[in-house]
This record gives C-alpha cells, sequence and structure tokens, in this order.
C-alpha cells in the first residue's frame, strides 16, 4: 500500500484472501452493472468481459427505457441477471435536492404504478428477478414495505447494510465499490489504487465482524462511463478473486435465492 494515498495495489488485495483463507473463509464478491437500455460497444465489452473470465453479472435494466435489443443481447449470454432499475430512471427532486425517482415527495398510488410497471415490462425476460435497483441508489425508506406486496424480493443499493432484511419479505444486499466518480460534470474511473483500496476495506470490515460478514462485496459499474483503464482493471480483479481458493463470485440468482426472505 501507499503509505498517506489511500491506494493499494495487486499484492495487498491477494494478501487480504489469503488472510480470509487462513482463517477458513471465503471472500464472496458480485458484480452489478447500471443504467442498461440497449446494445453498446461497451455493454459488448462488459459481457464479453464476464464471458472470458467466467464472471456472473447482475445488469439493472431501466424498463421504460429498454428495448428489445438489449433483451436478446441478454438472452445469449449464460452469466447476467437482469433486476429492476426504477423505471424511467427520471429525477422527481426539486432543485437542489438529491436526485431521487422514488422520494418522499411522490404521490404513493403513482409510485405504486410504475414499480408494478417496471417489474411487468421486464417479468418476460428469461433472466429477471424481482430484484429492484433504486435510481442514484436512494428512494423514501417508507416505499420499502410495499415492494413485496408487489412481487419484489430483493432490494439493492450502495453501502454496508444496517439489516439483511429491511422490511418482512424483501432481501438487501448492496453494493460497495463504485469503480465511476463525478467531478465537473464528467464521469470517470476512480483509479486502479483507489478501487482495490475500496475492496480491501470492504472485505477486510467483514472478515473482522465491523460489517455484516454475509453480505457480499459489491463491485458497482456504470459500463457507459467505462474507458479502457476500467475494463483492464475489472478483467484482472475478476481473474484475480476467481483465481484465488478463498475468493469466489457469487450471482444475483445465488444470492437473492439464497434465503427465504
Amino acid at each position: 500500500m501507499k503509505e498517506g494515498t489511500g491506494e493499494a495495489g495487486w499484492d495487498d488485495l491477494t494478501r487480504e484472501l489469503d488472510a480470509w483463507l487462513a482463517e477458513g473463509l471465503i471472500a464472496t464478491l458480485w458484480w452489478r452493472d447500471d443504467d442498461a437500455t440497449g446494445v453498446t460497444d461497451a455493454l459488448n465489452t462488459m459481457l464479453e468481459i464476464s464471458e472470458n473470465t467466467e464472471t456472473p453479472i447482475a445488469m439493472a435494466v431501466i424498463p421504460a427505457r429498454a428495448g428489445n435489443d438489449l433483451r436478446n443481447r441478454i438472452i445469449r449470454h449464460k452469466r447476467a441477471d437482469v433486476l429492476q432499475h426504477g423505471f424511467a430512471h427520471i429525477n422527481h427532486e426539486p432543485e437542489g435536492c438529491k436526485k431521487s425517482e422514488f422520494g418522499a415527495g411522490r404521490n404513493i398510488e403513482q409510485v405504486q404504478s410504475e414499480l408494478r410497471q417496471g417489474r411487468d415490462m421486464l417479468s418476460g425476460w428469461g433472466s429477471f428477478l424481482p430484484v429492484f435497483v433504486p435510481p442514484w441508489n436512494r428512494m423514501d425508506s417508507r416505499l420499502l414495505e410495499f415492494l413485496p406486496k408487489l412481487g419484489i424480493r430483493g432490494i439493492s443499493s450502495f453501502k454496508a447494510r444496517s439489516a439483511a432484511c429491511p422490511v418482512p419479505g424483501l432481501l438487501g444486499v448492496n453494493t460497495h465499490v463504485d469503480i465511476i466518480k463525478s467531478l465537473d460534470g464528467g464521469r470517470y474511473f476512480i483509479g486502479v489504487g483507489p478501487a482495490i483500496q475500496a475492496i480491501i476495506d470492504h472485505l477486510s470490515s467483514r472478515r473482522l465482524g465491523h460489517v455484516d460478514r454475509d453480505e457480499p462485496s459489491g463491485i458497482l459499474t456504470h459500463h457507459l462511463d467505462h474507458n479502457d483503464a476500467s475494463w483492464r482493471f475489472l478483467e484482472r480483479v475478476f481473474r484475480l478473486v476467481g483465481g484465488h481458493p478463498a475468493g469466489r463470485w457469487v450471482s444475483a440468482l445465488e444470492i437473492f435465492n439464497a434465503k427465504a426472505v
């Protein structure tokens, strides 16, 4: 690790996995990518990396903006699960507030209608899981109780979860490492060192019992914002973790079917 930089190297990640191995533990990780709507060069690159590294991917698809081209492309990919990413990914919050599609000020009936429509739009996709991913990783917590009533059994946002089941009938499994940052109106890769450090931070926190050890460490990506460096990073981290005896990439299907909620 580079002293004082908050950055780590590949050897540091290997040492963290070695620590899991020494304790007889398996470090589970998962990959979620947000904002899928259609087939692009970036999406094809992402799916090729998933296939080449044998890494399962959970694709958070925006129902109201997704086309049949995306559906047909995903059908051909054996390692992809589809999650519901909001409805139209539209911000409804006033100017100056943090963005949210499902914030506290919206009409409950309208929210339920959009949630139901989004689920129905994706339910015919063979790899669809009834798991909700709120746009911008936030929604009014009071809306959580409606999700199980609409047939949604899982939710995924960002940061270590405070509870495995935020409400009865709903399993929460989040992501913890966002490799893309917003800066000066653009979206950029955070860099290899900071990305590795963030992975190690969550893994070590799990191993030491500071956060829920049973929650897989989630890598969050946004394929439309990636450059060559971020793709190279992902391919290497998938291979390193997948090739270590204490590392395992798990699918969304496995995660959200793992427990009765």
